[in-house]
């Protein structure tokens, strides 16, 4: 088949629902290279630091509904601080640590991509 499709309501979150959720789409699009998550962060819920040295994997972020802050660098002492809003996106290459945090009032909603 040339497509397939996917819905978050059908695949099961890795993440507590009281942190939000995060859907993992590769699977089940059957995606050979191409990484694609949901990610959604509660107020006051971040991710996991994380870097892809081992894979050298880059990730894209684009934020799709609320105000989402990345941390880049160490985690005691990262080299950078940026807030993205509805509609921004930032790559990270697979080298780079980095953690999102949802520092707002509100829910944010992150399409993730990745590949390496």
């Amino acid at each position: 088949m040339a497509y397939e499709t996917a819905s978050a309501d059908e695949i099961d979150s890795v993440v507590p629902a009281e942190y939000g959720g995060m859907w993992f789409f590769r699977e089940p699009l059957g995606c050979e290279y191409l990484g694609m998550t949901l990610l959604e962060l509660e107020p006051g819920s971040k991710g996991k630091p994380h870097d892809h040295a081992e894979d050298g994997q880059e990730e894209v972020y684009l934020v799709v509904d609320g105000e989402l802050t990345v941390l880049i660098g160490d985690e005691d002492d990262p080299e950078s601080e940026l807030s993205l809003s509805s509609g921004e996106a930032i790559r990270v290459d697979g080298e780079t640590r980095r953690q999102l945090v949802n520092e707002g009032d509100e829910p944010v909603s992150v399409a993730i991509a990745g590949a390496s």
